[in-house]
């Protein structure tokens, strides 16, 4: 038997392979149409829903640091180059959080030239990157403003850092401090990426009034530029 030919309803023509047809049509029946051809949609797989990582975005409202950290609303929209951190401090002093810096690079084009070339012009041969710092009483530990003087000096372009020459140190209030200094000497590590996110952490500061107590200190970061209002 020859293959039948069959017009389906769009209209094309589709050959039939193989005689299976279920039963002749009597020749003398003029009112039937052609035979209909269903065809079978093959079911879409199941796409998984991604979970999104919490990401910072610029905004009167809080939002999430990449520790996980919850940071407050700001007075005002960030604008310009703006650090999201969060931070843990254990030692003498305990705490944990997350804050907005708006006051590094001022001066950056963009995150990834803040990462570059750090607080200085580019091609300058001693380049520096200041970590981010709560500054303006932002953050209270104890009822006491936090401060952290952490700098990457000298500094030249993102990468993983573990030797320094300055200072660092961690504050509370006007009245507590822990630093680097000529009788002790602190293991600092930081790491940035080129687009400007990164960490840094510090072990064994010593108290700066001589009573012996010690501070940790570790901040993460995200970098984004803000619009503003």
């Amino acid at each position: 038997m020859r293959p039948r030919r069959i017009s389906v309803a769009a209209g094309v023509a589709v050959a039939a392979v193989g005689c299976a047809v279920a039963a002749a049509q009597s020749s003398s029946d003029t009112s039937s149409g052609p035979a209909a051809v269903a065809f079978a949609s093959p079911s879409p797989a199941a796409t998984p829903t991604p979970v999104p990582t919490p990401t910072p975005v610029p905004g009167a409202g809080p939002t999430t640091g990449p520790g996980g950290c919850a940071i407050g609303a700001p007075p005002s929209l960030p604008s310009g180059l703006t650090l999201y951190v969060c931070y843990t401090l254990s030692g003498a002093v305990s705490g944990s959080g997350g804050f907005i810096d708006e006051g590094q690079g001022a001066g950056a084009f963009s995150c990834a030239d803040w990462a570059q070339n750090g607080e200085e012009p580019a091609g300058s041969a001693i380049q520096a990157l200041q970590a981010p710092d709560p500054g303006d009483d932002q953050v209270q530990v104890d009822g006491q403003a936090l401060g952290f003087d952490l700098a990457i000096d000298p500094y030249d372009g993102p990468g993983s850092y573990s030797s320094f020459t300055v200072a660092q140190s961690v504050s509370v209030g006007t009245s507590l401090s822990w630093s680097t200094n000529s009788t002790s000497a602190a293991t600092f590590s930081a790491e940035v990426n080129p687009d400007g996110s990164g960490s840094v952490s510090v072990t064994d500061l010593h108290s700066d009034s001589s009573n012996g107590s010690t501070e940790d200190a570790a901040e993460s970061w995200v970098c984004v530029m803000a619009g503003g209002a």
